[in-house]
């Protein structure tokens, strides 16, 4: 098989001089290939706005799959920092050419690497060419400092709230978004809840900058912002969503704009969220830690597929405290009008519907006919209204149950499905290769007498083995379980299990009231979580259950 030559070419962005546009470097290179090379076998690979920093570059990492595949003979580039303006990542690739015998050609660089001074010759241009590109980095931050003291806008998109003046240059009160804005904060001083204000705005019809939804997380950013009350700050984040800087690093410029907002709100809007934020109340105290809702995250609206929220409803005489549960479209544009439920129906129904399911795979002596585990499952008052069980589920469940399983011993909690752990546990393990990795990366840099470059790239191999090793594992992990049949029933043997280890008699109506006052909240939620995947609500009733092998339970409700 014949090998290609392989061109590369790169800008960081799609206003560079014409002599370094993508055009004239594949030009120039094609046409080194053509009379010199005296072949026209070859390919171009082109990335166009990306940063030679590093190698996050899709058709980079295109050409060196092929390079490791024996497929390329020569690497062609118009200039050295084209395909690289980083020491350790050039090494590294320049590594990976001489495994594979691939010759590598700068036109703007002549030299020749196959000698030990060539060689030498071209790591040195390449440490020149990081150097530029830090230069240039430090000249444009310090550049976008200066303009954020004198208050200038460093571009960016503005805030909700505010427009952008093309004639000024700056900021401007939105003639649509500022009255709403200013209501954002009056709202806010009033219920001192972010979800408040997020359920007003979406229940109103009143959009995010983008025309989107608002989250409690969008209203809480927009609340903090100093821009409300005129003030600029600068350099907050390393970038947009990423870690906060150092107060020292930050620029913060007061009264540059015309406030939104007086600051004596601002400033009590802000403390009462750092109050909320850290679990205080209106007196400074700490308050109890949240409730444990039982069934959050499991349960999904019948009429519009969104999931429902939840809060805890007041504490009865008894120490109950149930959860209440609504779709969680209620106050979105949609104003999905789902009904809602709480733990004083749903618990009762789940949990004695699991008591019964258990019973069932007890009592195959009394299992004649499809109707005989019908009877068993809906037994009960929980199930008064219930006029059946959809006939596909039910029959599945029959056939399982009378051709066997073998019951699991039950372990106290936590409540864990062992697939589901071991990919946690492979999950950490790859995310601590990869923090090793970097580790290396860093020492090798920045250490002069750390490691020479073949100690290096030889540990640098190793972790990456590893790091493959432990990606092949999730993806077979995650094959398995795609691969679950509704026959693996083992579910019941959880549920079983851990009706014993409460000391309620398998088959006997719950009391779900005393179970949740006996039994810790997250005792029960986990093993909800261990038994059930889905539970689909619908006209304030349970719709479907949908269990952890993925068989599902329909309910038919009487008129």
């Amino acid at each position: 098989m014949s090998k290609t030559v392989a061109i590369y070419v790169r800008v960081s962005t799609g206003k560079q001089a014409d002599r370094d546009s993508i055009p004239f470097q594949i030009q120039e290179c094609s046409n080194y290939v053509k009379h010199f090379l005296k072949t026209e076998n070859f390919e171009v690979f082109k990335d166009a706005g990306r940063s030679g920093k590093n190698t996050h570059r899709p058709e980079y990492q295109r050409m060196i799959e092929k390079v490791k595949s024996g497929m390329i003979s020569h690497v062609v580039v118009y200039k050295i920092d084209r395909i690289s303006r980083n020491l350790v990542d050039f090494s590294i690739m320049y590594n990976d050419f001489k495994e594979h015998k691939v010759a590598f050609i700068s036109l703007n660089e002549q030299f020749d690497t196959s000698s030990a001074i060539g060689e030498a010759v071209l790591k040195i241009i390449l440490v020149f060419a990081e150097l530029e590109r830090k230069l240039t980095g430090e000249r444009v931050r310090d550049i976008m400092m200066n303009r954020a003291l004198e208050g200038k806008w460093n571009g960016a998109r503005v805030p909700y709230g505010w427009d952008w003046d093309t004639k000024k240059q700056c900021p401007v009160h939105s003639n649509t978004e500022a009255e709403y804005a200013r209501m954002m904060y009056r709202l806010y001083d009033e219920c001192h809840s972010t979800c408040v204000v997020r359920d007003y705005c979406n229940a109103h019809d009143i959009p995010t900058k983008r025309g989107g939804e608002w989250t409690s997380k969008t209203v809480a950013d927009f609340l903090r912002n100093p821009m409300n009350v005129g003030d600029y700050r600068y350099n907050y984040r390393k970038s947009a969503r990423g870690k906060r800087n150092d107060p020292s690093e930050v620029i913060y410029v007061k009264d540059v704009f015309p406030p939104l907002i007086d600051r004596e709100l601002y400033e009590r809007v802000t403390h009462q969220m750092d109050m909320n934020t850290f679990g205080l109340g209106k007196d400074g105290r700490k308050v109890v830690s949240k409730k444990t809702h039982v069934f959050g995250g499991l349960i999904v609206c019948g009429l519009c597929g969104a999931f429902y929220h939840s809060d805890a409803d007041v504490v009865r005489a008894d120490g109950f405290r149930p959860s209440n549960y609504r779709c969680g479209a209620h106050n979105k544009k949609i104003h999905c009008k789902a009904k809602g439920t709480s733990d004083v129906k749903l618990g009762p129904f789940i949990f004695n519907y699991i008591s019964n399911l258990v019973k069932a795979s007890k009592s195959k002596k009394l299992l004649h006919f499809v109707s005989d585990l019908e009877q068993i499952l809906l037994t009960g008052p929980e199930f008064e209204q219930v006029a059946g069980i959809a006939d596909i589920g039910l029959d599945v469940t029959f056939d399982t149950i009378m051709h066997g399983f073998k019951p699991k011993r039950y372990t106290a909690a936590p409540y864990t499905v062992i697939r589901s752990g071991d990919s946690d546990a492979l999950t950490a393990k790859r995310d601590k290769t990869i923090r090793a990795l970097e580790r290396l990366k860093k020492l090798f840099l920045f250490e002069d007498d750390a490691m020479s470059e073949k100690e290096y790239l030889m540990s640098k191999r190793e972790l990456e083995g590893t790091l493959s090793d432990i990606e092949n594992e999730l993806s077979a992990l995650e094959a398995d379980t795609a691969d679950t049949k509704y026959d693996d029933m083992s579910f019941i043997s959880t549920a079983s299990g851990f009706l014993i280890a409460h000391q309620i008699a398998s088959g006997e109506h719950i009391n779900y009231r005393e179970l949740s006052c006996a039994v810790d909240a997250k005792v029960l939620k986990d093993f909800a979580n261990s038994v059930i995947e889905r539970i689909v609500l619908l006209d304030g009733r349970v719709a479907s259950i949908e269990f952890k092998n993925g068989l599902v339970h329909e309910f038919l409700y009487r008129e």
